[in-house]
């Protein structure tokens, strides 16, 4: 190894290395521009110049994202609390808009009827030993509700309160086969009473039931309450005549109606605590 240290090979190769380093410091010095030394070592390096300064890059941006990651942390927590509040604003404002609509129906109801005495009630679920839909409101005695009070969405009947409990009460629905409601055709004036059965229940139909074979009642027809009986004040919509057929127990015809709202949508109702003629059988001669 000292042989080769003193040998003629390694000390051309310093001479050569140190006028390399020599031209190199000697270009930086007079010029800008590039020698061609320094091209040579540039391109020898430029390789492990541009992995140094990715990495250092790189790990610049990770100490900065380290660094803010729980500012943006408390940024998402701010924003999840602003879209909740948000969110609740809504429900508030879907509610109120809802009550507003509910009480303009009511409003033209109570106009053209001042006897009405109108309790606003909440349906807050459905009688599950019930098949035909009955619903359970959040008004009872204390409120005033009693037992066979019509409830009504407008000007539409909804059913009767069939029981009655100091905060809430059952009412059940117009698609219950055990409901009776007197009604007459609003057109041709024919009295019949509007009921139902099961299998017509099931599809959200209600009958008017009892009208002879000769019945001028047709598609399209309005069938509203008579009053006869003073449990539903007069005047009120059952809902619409789609078909009428001949019965298949006795020479009498019947219409099919389709009820004028759905009560499995309905999620407010007005119950009609007082009126006029309430509880007073009307006898027709």
């Amino acid at each position: 190894m000292l042989q080769f240290l003193k040998g003629r090979k390694f000390k051309t190769f310093m001479i050569v290395i140190c006028a390399l380093l020599v031209g190199a410091v000697i270009a930086v010095a007079t010029s800008d521009s590039s020698s061609p030394v320094t091209n040579a070592v540039g391109s020898l390096f430029s390789p492990a110049q541009k992995a140094a300064s990715y990495i250092a890059d790189n790990v610049r941006w990770f100490g900065k994202s380290f660094r803010s990651s729980g500012s943006y942390q408390n940024e998402i927590e701010r924003l999840q609390q602003k879209i909740a509040e948000y969110e609740n604003q809504l429900v508030e404002y879907n509610d109120m808009a809802q009550k507003i609509e509910s009480y303009e129906t009511m409003l033209g109801v109570k106009e053209e009827n001042p006897d009405f005495s109108l309790e606003r009630a909440h349906i807050i679920g459905t009688d599950s030993a019930d098949m035909f839909t009955s619903l359970i409101i959040d008004k009872g005695s204390n409120d005033g509700v009693s037992v066979n009070d019509p409830a009504v969405y407008g000007n539409y009947v909804v059913g009767i309160v069939k029981k009655v409990h100091p905060s809430y009460s059952v009412v059940q629905s117009i698609l219950n086969p055990d409901i009776n409601i007197s009604a007459l055709d609003s057109k041709t004036r024919e009295t019949a009473y509007v009921t139902t059965t099961a299998e017509y229940a099931l599809k959200g139909s209600c009958l008017f039931s009892g009208l002879e074979r000769t019945t001028a009642v047709s598609p399209g027809g309005l069938i509203l309450t008579s009053g006869i009986g003073g449990i539903y004040p007069k005047g009120l919509i059952i809902g619409s005549v789609t078909e009428v057929c001949e019965s298949g127990y006795d020479l009498s015809n019947y219409a099919v109606i389709e009820p004028g709202v759905n009560v499995k949508d309905l999620e407010d109702i007005f119950v009609i605590t007082d009126f006029e003629g309430q509880g007073i059988e009307e006898i027709i001669e």
